[in-house]
């Protein structure tokens, strides 16, 4: 009995020790703090709480396929940021697809995985791993790891899985909406803190972003080096030719890789950089260059200097402060000056001779050797970047430059510098890390500010589409959006927002939320248009955007539009396909006052409006008016319902290409109301009786119902859904149905709401079912438990009686 009073304390200690370190690890996700520090944490309390050897936190890769080591306790130099498979065939990829904790005793009676890599290389043989973050949005897991046979019990489990859940709400506070917010703000300051010289560019090559050192550099500001200034601040001799490498290579898509002279404000001179640009690609498109440029003045002096003086060449090459080396003929070194071996840790005798691949990385001695064998054969300049292990035993990116050397015109070897870029590489990957984040974060804002569905709106059908385009990061402000209106009339809008990123979509959702506003208090499409270009030019920024704004009478077909620079609406009817060409005027936020003209048009019977932004028709190399030729074919073709004529255009005028512009397509279709019935759900308020009055009239009037008898239906059936608005329901959110139908010798309607009707109120209050028994054949009202129903017939003087 004692020994297992002893053996339950243990059980209570272990367990309150294990919620007192869940608790204290919750507490520090809660405050501000490095992910990476939690994640530290969370490793070494998971090891030592459970007594294991080891203890690993892997992350998830963006392309699903692998699994980061973000954080470990016990483990050896160099196995964080490694990568393990992420399949369920091993034991991290089997916990994240069974989404609960999942324990080994031991691997050797295991059949569901097996061991991973690392659990071998480190003699694992008891694991016990749960996941981190929901099914929908996995962040990776936790696991300890043992070397010899353990059985983790069910507290153990929970205890694992608790940690996991903690640095999961820790994980999603950090992806939150002030990534969003804060992206663009980090980037630039990364890039302004970086030593190298930074730039950026779109698909064309024009420079969208240089940081603060190359501005330093230069002396230019950043409004004079953003544009078509490619080679602005280079030297005039140098100009051209670098001019010439640039459109090369990216007509290319390659990297582009030059040495020139650069203007240096601060000294009044001329100094030699070398600039690298890496190409980017988004998604599989081509977005453009992320380059730097990295001064080399004084390597360039060395090899001016080495090519006008031999006999000083050693000496001087001690004294450089980059590393230098020759060969022979056979490409076997024949020297290597005081700065290669102060970085290597080497000897002049270790290098001498066929020692090319010396210290090189393994993942990189392939390469290397490749481009220097073929330099060597061709007797052309080798350029190579790899890693090269230092005297600390870790592995420095260098940049490794040779050029063919003659003597008397008789090919000698060569003779190159290399320069440690180490710090220059580690920030490039960074940006680009950032790069596609804030490429990630932006779609997601954009796609977010557009409507989720579209409204179900009676007697209305309704397609959309949006493409982004690959742009990567620079997103645009392209959208769409459908109201209806109090009045029954129904509001489309298409718009596109000038320029792109972040503040074009950020702008975009402002202008759609103004049109929504006052879509519903002003009726007249250019009065809209002229109340939000007041309002976006009240503001502090510039905005500017193309609209196309159109009220629809779905009763009559009626539309009523303006196009603030936006392309012409387009009308597909059996007959073919038709651009309304009237409307126009200058873009919202262009100018003050501006003057919105409307046009009116009548939309055929079975006719479909499509509206669309201009990243669907423009192309720089076709006229418009041949890609709007195309849209109105491609739509002809299309037919069938709305979405099959969406597809249509968006196949018969892109194709198989993506679209270099955001693209945003609505197509509306009024639907013909019923001859024999009209069924429609309401709004619980004043404003729905107009309504009800417009489709009562039109359906009366092809039931064939006289003037007297028109009026005299639509008060009373107005009535009873007068009563049902004003005594069924209190304040709130409520609807209530109305149905109408011929029969053989008149008409049937039904008022049939979902409230409890209050008490009369004062002694002349309830004339309304007098008059509407006056008017009536018959009338019975009915309460029911769901509420109550209004039954009316009429006889219609038309009808003839069988």
């Amino acid at each position: 009995m004692r020994r297992r009073s002893h053996r339950d304390r243990d059980v209570l200690r272990t367990r309150a020790r294990q919620q007192e370190v869940v608790a204290e690890l919750g507490q520090q996700a809660l405050a501000p703090g490095d992910l990476d520090e939690l994640l530290g944490t969370a490793a070494d309390r998971a090891r030592s709480v459970l007594e294991a050897d080891f203890a690993s936190i892997l992350e998830l890769t963006g392309d699903g396929r692998g699994m980061l080591v973000r954080a470990g306790a016990g483990f050896p130099d160099g196995v964080l940021d490694g990568v393990l498979p992420a399949h369920p065939s091993e034991l991290p990829g089997f916990t994240l697809a069974a989404g609960e904790p999942v324990a080994v005793e031991d691997f050797a009676g295991e059949d569901r995985f097996k061991r991973t890599s690392l659990q071998r290389d480190l003699g694992v043989v008891g694991a016990l791993a749960a996941p981190i973050g929901s099914s929908g949005s996995p962040f990776g897991t936790i696991a300890v790891h043992c070397r010899a046979p353990r059985r983790f019990s069910e507290d153990d489990m929970a205890f694992l899985s608790a940690l996991g859940n903690v640095v999961g709400l820790a994980v999603d506070r950090e992806r939150g909406d002030d990534r969003v917010r804060d992206s663009e703000a980090r980037f630039r300051e990364l890039a302004d803190t970086t030593p190298a010289l930074m730039w950026m560019t779109d698909p064309d090559g024009h420079l969208t972003f240089v940081n603060e050192g190359w501005l330093r550099h230069t002396g230019y500001t950043l409004l004079e080096e953003i544009g078509d200034t490619f080679g602005m601040s280079a030297h005039p001799d140098d100009r051209s030719d670098l001019v010439a490498r640039w459109q090369e290579a990216i007509a290319r898509r390659e990297e582009f890789r030059f040495e020139y002279r650069l203007r240096d404000a601060a000294r009044g001179d001329w100094r030699w950089v070398l600039e690298i640009g890496v190409p980017r690609f988004a998604d599989g498109e081509f977005v453009g260059y992320v380059g730097t440029a990295t001064d080399i003045h004084e390597r360039r002096m060395v090899e001016e200097a080495l090519r006008e003086s031999e006999a000083g060449f050693r000496d001087l090459a001690d004294c450089a402060p980059v590393m230098i080396w020759t060969t022979d003929v056979k490409g076997h070194v024949t020297f290597v000056n005081e700065g290669w071996m102060r970085f290597t840790g080497t000897s002049l005798e270790e290098e001498l001779g066929d020692s090319s691949a010396l210290g090189v990385h393994p993942d990189d001695v392939g390469g290397m050797i490749a481009a220097w064998d073929q330099a060597l054969s061709e007797r052309s300049s080798f350029e190579y970047e790899y890693r090269l292990r230092a005297e600390d035993g870790e592995y420095r990116w260098i940049a490794d430059h040779g050029v063919p050397r003659y003597e008397h015109g008789v090919f000698a070897g060569f003779v190159g510098t290399a320069v440690d870029i180490h710090e220059r590489k580690l920030m490039e990957g960074r940006l680009r890390a950032v790069y596609e984040r804030e490429h990630t974060i932006a779609e997601t804002l954009q796609r977010s500010l557009l409507p989720e569905r579209l409204p179900h709106l009676e007697s209305m059908e309704l397609a959309a589409r949006y493409l982004p385009a690959g742009h990567g990061s620079a997103i645009g402000g392209d959208w769409y959006d459908v109201l209806e209106r109090q009045d029954g009339r129904v509001a489309l809008v298409v718009g596109d927002v000038v320029g792109h990123g972040l503040r074009a979509a950020a702008t975009m959702g402002q202008l759609r939320n103004a049109f929504r506003a006052y879509g519903l208090v002003e009726g007249s499409p250019a009065e809209v248009m002229a109340r939000i270009n007041r309002l976006v030019l009240s503001g502090v920024e510039d905005a500017m955007a193309t609209v196309l704004y159109v009220v629809l009478d779905r009763e009559t077909g009626e539309l009523a539009f303006t196009a603030a620079g936006h392309p012409p609406p387009l009308v597909v009817s059996p007959d073919g396909a038709r651009f309304l060409e009237g409307g126009r005027s200058v873009p919202i936020g262009a100018t003050d006052p501006a003057v919105f003209r409307e046009s009116r048009e009548l939309l055929p019977p079975g006719a479909a409006l499509l509206l669309y932004t201009d990243g669907l028709v423009e192309r720089r190399d076709v006229p418009i008016e041949s890609r709007l030729d195309e849209l109105a074919a491609a739509a002809a073709r299309a037919g069938g319902d709305l979405d099959a004529l969406c597809d249509g255009v968006l196949a018969g005028v892109l194709g198989d290409a993506e679209p270099v512009d955001d693209v945003a397509l609505l197509a509306v279709r009024p639907v013909p109301t019923a001859a024999d019935r009209l069924e429609m759900t309401l709004r619980a308020e004043p404003e729905s009786l107009a309504i009800l009055r417009r489709r009562l009239a039109r359906f009366l009037h092809a039931a064939g119902a006289s003037e007297l008898e028109q009026y005299e239906i639509t008060l009373t059936v107005c009535e009873a859904a007068g009563n049902a608005i004003e005594h069924a329901y209190g304040p709130g959110d409520a609807t209530f149905d109305v149905s109408v139908a011929c029969e053989e010798d008149g008409l049937w309607a039904e008022v049939r709401d979902r409230g409890r009707w209050r008490e009369r109120r004062g002694a002349h209050r309830g004339r309304g079912l007098k008059i509407m028994e006056g008017l009536l054949d018959e009338m019975d009202v009915s309460a029911e438990s769901t509420g109550t129903v209004i039954t009316m017939r009429r006889r219609l003087s038309a009808v003839r009686v069988s």
